[in-house]
């Protein structure tokens, strides 16, 4: 029986090595391409600007649902002790 729970924690822990060295690899060849000429930093320029600047239209609209759905179960819950005025 404890033969058997100790090889598991060895596959297991083996099983994470392999993994780890996956992950290891993985960044390495990230890091290469990166330093390879040609530096494209106009290119990642303009994919930050597109992913943050022209998503804050959607980032604003969620923030404000999610707070509207916030401000409406904090009502629901402080107006049965008579703490409404303390919501906001």
């Amino acid at each position: 029986m404890k033969s058997n729970s100790v090889s598991k924690l060895g596959f297991g822990a083996l099983e994470l090595v392999g993994h780890l060295g996956g992950v290891a690899l993985f960044l390495g060849h990230i890091g290469r391409v990166t330093l390879k000429k040609p530096y494209r930093i106009r290119r990642l320029v303009n994919e930050v600007f597109d992913s943050g600047v022209l998503s804050l239209a959607i980032v604003c609209l969620s923030g404000a649902t999610v707070g509207a759905v916030l401000g409406l179960q904090g009502y629901t819950t402080l107006s049965r002790f008579g703490a409404t005025g303390s919501l906001g």
